[in-house]
């Protein structure tokens, strides 16, 4: 498995193991029977996969959207950075910032920290940012290299 391939796997698993672990508990309380045991009917069955494509496509989904993707982009997983400062990079205003910051936690992508407002990123958010980026530069290669270079300036007359 690639470097780039194992940390979108990484970071998979790490919002995945919070998920199923959070669901969980929700099954141990009074008023969740019909769930009892259901996390190891998850691996029995082996449905791991399938819930981690879920996952995965669902952030792909929210990732996918030009501005989120800004957002995301301007996130580090160690330094978090404060609400105001990704709506003004953005351009939006506390409402749309929130709910974009909102969604992008949702699916894994994000971390809300109450204290000061501040975000941080996540594995698997810097994961796809790793992905989108670099299969963006290959592309900018590549087409680089065979697209027709434009004819040279001749005899120093310019158009």
């Amino acid at each position: 498995m690639s470097d780039l391939a194992e940390s979108l796997a990484a970071g998979l698993a790490e919002r995945l193991r919070t998920l199923l672990l959070t669901l969980d508990r929700q099954d141990r309380l009074e008023t969740a029977a019909a769930f009892v045991g259901w996390l190891a009917g998850e691996r029995e069955a082996g449905r791991l996969p399938d819930d981690a494509r879920e996952l995965l496509l669902r952030a792909l989904k929210v990732a996918g959207d030009p501005v989120n993707y800004r957002l995301l982009a301007a996130l580090d997983p160690i330094e978090p950075v404060e609400l105001p400062a990704l709506m003004e990079g953005a351009g939006l205003g506390r409402v749309a910032a929130s709910e974009r910051v909102h969604d992008m936690a949702q699916v894994g992508l994000a971390v809300r920290e109450l204290v000061n407002d501040e975000v941080r990123g996540t594995a698997l958010g810097a994961g796809l940012v790793a992905l989108v980026e670099g299969a963006a530069a290959g592309a900018g290669e590549r087409l680089a290299a065979e697209l027709p270079r434009p004819p040279a300036d001749r005899e120093g007359g310019g158009a």
